[in-house]
């Protein structure tokens, strides 16, 4: 699953406090009792980063084992590898989903053989289409081979005959999380198999998932029109930052990824000393960790180097950029301006002006443009995009109404902006800002999945779990001049890229 972690997923987990700030608070290694969240934290001997909260009268417990690796992550020539390792890490061990590894092994090692014959072919100048035709019908021969020995999501199967729920993952440009949700009774089963997940994956059915995930780009990005738009603005926008390359990667790639390709990916990345499982539900502490420890604190640390994330950094932009992509389908334009990741103040500050102009029937943009002037049937504001480890966009979108053209449109949303810039956003509009967030923490409810997984996001990639209860202090502390100071450092016309789409001209 393609995932796109957006800052209102911080919010999500401020939400959840209003539902767990009654519990019982346990000892911890580290002191919390400032931030009103009953959070164990203990780090397992390999250097996994464990987070338990405890629900007590929870008949479930949810987990959620985050890795900081993501599609930014992905090798040079090779993008779309961390989602495509998301999509092995459910095809099993040595012992899970296979009828005999020591069967199996020497045919997926053949596989290997052919699926790089079939690559080298095709990188010639001039194919041979009989050779290809010969390396296909190899292929085939040792997948029907391959099915002998497997036994088919046999490790979903195990999970799912003990009560388990919501098995999935999803990979973003930053992270790549695995949840289960299972009876409060089952602590033990989970260290088990995640355990034997992690110290000994076979990455079996690697050529026909590759397959799946091709097919799954065709239908997200190349015959949708929102996917094409968003792909274009990435690339266009981003010149050096690995934000360019889209989360599910480049077709031509995802199609020669090979399967040593991902075991060694994931020894440089999926290392339990820069891990973090975050439980939440119906549990103790006190009881679980000593079954952690014992089976997720076994799980041993590659002996590689980790993958250096010293990435380019995007130089700033001196001029805007547009991009026009055709579509048979009514015309999308899509904003970015170049930002600071949180949680940067100035980029906090262009969070909250998000809910300013976009959010409700009162907010600037959809009182101005869709109900006075009826410029627009859509417009909506994000911040985060594509990623938030990284400098990111403040992305707007619009649909324009029926008859009302792209330029009348972006020039209306130009004098929003300007007056921004010019004149600040009212203590009213920032008061209803706040009340919203905060009536959304004091109200909201999220499952223990969704606490699980935004725990171990926040861990994982901002460096504390501890931001999501920051993060409503800092709105709180925000002023109207932080937001006009915000917007005239970023929301510039020669930092702005805005990408088109519209249908060819006959």
């Amino acid at each position: 699953m393609i995932f796109t972690f957006k800052r209102t997923c911080l919010l999500a987990l401020a939400i959840t406090l209003a539902g767990v700030v009654h519990l019982r608070a346990e000892e911890s290694d580290k002191a919390n009792a400032d931030f009103n969240l009953p959070v164990v934290e203990k780090v397992l001997k390999n250097g996994l980063t464990v987070l338990i909260v405890e629900r007590p009268g929870v008949p479930v417990v949810s987990f959620s084992m985050m890795q900081p690796v993501g599609a930014q992550d992905a090798p040079k020539g090779k993008t779309g590898l961390p989602h495509m390792l998301e999509h092995m890490m459910f095809k099993g061990t040595e012992t899970i989903g296979t009828k005999s590894y020591a069967k199996e092994k020497p045919i997926l090692e053949q596989m290997d053989k052919v699926a790089q014959a079939i690559n080298d072919e095709n990188d010639k100048l001039e194919p041979s289409a009989e050779r290809l035709k010969d390396l296909s019908d190899q292929m085939k021969k040792l997948t029907e081979a391959h099915h002998q020995v497997v036994v088919k999501d046999e490790l979903s199967a195990i999970y799912t005959l003990n009560g388990g729920q919501s098995l999935n993952a999803w990979t973003s440009q930053d992270a790549t999380n695995y949840t289960v949700t299972l009876p409060a009774n089952k602590i033990n089963l989970y260290a088990t198999i995640e355990k034997d997940r992690l110290s000994h994956p076979v990455f079996r059915e690697f050529y026909s998932e590759r397959n799946v995930v091709a097919q799954e780009r065709r239908w997200r990005t190349e015959s949708n029109p929102e996917g094409k738009l968003s792909e274009a603005l990435e690339f266009t926008a981003f010149s050096a930052s690995p934000y360019k390359d889209p989360t599910i990667g480049w077709m031509s790639d995802i199609m020669k990824l090979m399967r040593p390709d991902a075991e060694n990916f994931y020894h440089q990345t999926y290392r339990p000393d820069q891990g973090v499982l975050a439980v939440v539900g119906g549990i103790k502490a006190a009881e679980i960790l000593p079954i952690l420890e014992k089976n997720l604190g076994e799980v041993p640390n590659p002996p590689v180097a980790p993958l250096k994330k010293n990435w380019s950094k995007e130089p700033p932009q001196e001029g805007q950029k547009t991009v026009h992509v055709y579509f048979d389908a009514d015309p999308i334009v899509m904003m970015g301006w170049h930002m600071p990741n949180f949680p940067h103040p100035e980029g906090l500050a262009l969070d909250v002006l998000t809910n300013i102009l976009t959010s409700g029937n009162t907010s600037r943009l959809i009182r101005h443009l869709l109900y006075e002037k009826k410029l627009v049937t859509s417009v909506s504001t994000e911040t985060g995009f594509p990623g938030d480890r990284s400098p990111n966009l403040f992305v707007l979108s619009f649909t324009p109404a029926a008859k009302q053209s792209v330029d009348t449109v972006v020039a209306a949303i130009d004098m929003e902006i300007a007056d921004i810039r010019k004149n600040g956003v009212t203590a009213e509009e920032l008061d209803r800002a706040r009340r919203e967030i905060e009536s959304s923490y004091l109200w909201g409810k999220t499952s223990t999945s969704e606490l699980a997984q935004d725990l171990a996001y926040n861990q994982a990639v901002h460096g504390d779990w501890r931001y999501v209860t920051r993060y409503l202090d800092m709105v709180r502390a925000l002023t109207p001049e932080d937001i006009q100071k915000a917007a005239n450092q970023y929301l510039i016309s020669d930092n702005r890229t805005i990408a088109y789409l519209e249908r060819k001209s006959k």
